[in-house]
């Protein structure tokens, strides 16, 4: 048995050496999702929380505050996204929604999300539809953690 662990640690080495990358088995995206209510931040500032299920296995009551100022300056308060249940596969979910402000703005929010352990790190894009400006879309990363 310690030959063969000597040999393979001898063998990784030398692929190791010759630029040969290898990817960790059992990583953080097929573990378990923990359950329970995550909170954080989106970009410079502005709320995101949500709750996992007791299976690991959907995200519900996903909100999202987000503010784009590709179409002009920020509002004093982000608008909320609500989002409707979300399924976690791999240790990942990504979904969309659009609000409408009126009959002339729209805005369609995409969150894009992994967990690692307690942490959840992504991305959330919006696409601004304003109707006397041209569209625009604005990317602003995420962090969340288990809360408690």
């Amino acid at each position: 048995m310690t030959i063969l662990v000597r040999f393979a640690t001898v063998v990784v080495s030398l692929l190791a050496c010759a630029g040969v990358s290898f990817a960790a088995v059992g990583s953080s995206a097929g573990a378990p999702v923990q359950d329970g209510k995550y909170v954080g931040l989106v970009g410079p500032g502005y709320p995101i929380h949500f709750q996992v299920s007791a299976n690991g296995t959907v995200v519900n009551d996903l909100v999202v505050g987000f503010d784009e100022t590709c179409n002009g300056a920020p509002a004093l308060t982000a608008p909320l996204f609500d989002f409707k249940s979300l399924r976690i596969e791999a240790g990942r979910f990504s979904g969309s929604t659009t609000d409408h402000f009126g009959k002339t703005v729209s805005d369609a929010l995409h969150i894009t999300a992994s967990f690692d352990g307690r942490n959840v790190t992504g991305k959330v894009a919006d696409t601004s539809a304003i109707k006397s400006l041209k569209s625009c879309t604005q990317t602003e990363p995420f962090t969340a953690k288990l809360h408690g």
